[in-house]
């Protein structure tokens, strides 16, 4: 499993990034519940981002399993 391919992808990279406005967005809000939701959201997207890219290697495989049959 090699870290370069999450480093350098856009999605990862975009969301990752996402950070600095998600805690722009916080530091406004009132101290409640809604400011963890906002905060797992964006957790969230971030895990959905590396999942994406750690499929993409099976995804292609299976893709060209499928085009040999």
């Amino acid at each position: 499993m090699s870290i370069g391919k999450y480093v350098t992808n856009p999605g990862v990279l975009g969301s990752a990034f996402g950070v600095m406005s998600t805690a722009r967005r916080t530091q406004s809000m009132r101290k409640d519940w809604r400011r963890f939701l906002v905060w797992g959201a964006w957790l969230a997207g971030l895990a959905l981002a590396i999942a994406t890219v750690s499929m993409q290697e099976q995804d292609t495989e299976e893709q060209a399993g499928k085009k040999r049959k």
